[in-house]
């Protein structure tokens, strides 16, 4: 009995490591190409107090971090093209969801997706220490001129008084939409985002609403976020 109790304790020992190995490879940070010359920018997103949270399966931890995904628009609102997405949202490859996906996780994306064909070439998944993606095909096919750089951003279980398991599902608080100006032509420029908005609760459709009422932890999830525009070659 004594070596049958060894050999289970084993066992979940071996389980147990083997998750946590799987999940922190489904992490890793894309890797960085030094050669990028020419137009291109360099999304980079610092991780904030509320960025992951621990979620127990059985008897086991899984840490969940956000869901995001940036994208370029013209002063007007029109949609040009994605800069970058993480690998769930971008692939729709989430685990134990229902047929139709996760429209609640990044509602604004998914419903660009759906409208245009939207695609980001370079994803991965977020990681402990953030995410910094670079992407030159979209710089190089725009022409001179002032952009919007919209960013939404949103993490699974993120709950508060306002918003509930009961109200929000494995949501918690919708998706923050960020936004910031990026000037693309011969100088090197930079946009700090802002948030401006958030994202359907539901996923329900892909509208922006303004203003962060009810809104607390999910300000939190990023510390700084950033986008740089430059010429020359990667740093």
């Amino acid at each position: 009995m004594r070596h049958s109790g060894r050999r289970i304790a084993t066992a979940f020992a071996l389980t147990a490591i083997l998750l946590i190995m799987s999940s922190c490879a489904g992490q890793q940070a894309p890797a960085q190409d030094a050669s990028v010359r020419g137009r291109h920018f360099t999304l980079r997103l610092v991780p904030g107090p509320a960025y992951k949270f621990t979620s127990w399966r059985f008897l086991f931890p899984v840490t969940i971090y956000p869901q995001v995904a940036c994208w370029i628009e013209t002063p007007p609102g029109n949609y040009v093209d994605a800069i970058y997405a993480t690998a769930k949202s971008a692939r729709e490859t989430w685990r134990a969801a229902p047929p139709e996906g996760r429209p609640e996780a990044l509602p604004v994306w998914f419903h660009l997706r759906k409208a245009w064909g939207a695609a980001a070439d370079g994803t991965s998944g977020a990681t402990p220490s953030g995410i910094t993606a670079q992407d030159s095909s979209v710089a190089a096919a725009l022409s001179s001129g002032t952009y919007v750089v919209k960013l939404e951003v949103n993490r699974s279980y993120d709950y508060n008084e306002s918003y509930t398991r009961a109200n929000s599902g494995v949501n918690g608080q919708p998706s923050l939409i960020y936004e910031c100006a990026i000037v693309v032509g011969e100088e090197p420029s930079k946009g700090v985002f802002r948030p401006v908005g958030t994202g359907s609760i539901d996923g329900s459709d892909g509208e922006i609403r303004p203003g962060l009422e009810g809104i607390t932890t999910a300000l939190q999830l990023l510390e700084r976020a950033e986008i740089s525009y430059d010429e020359g070659a990667s740093k």
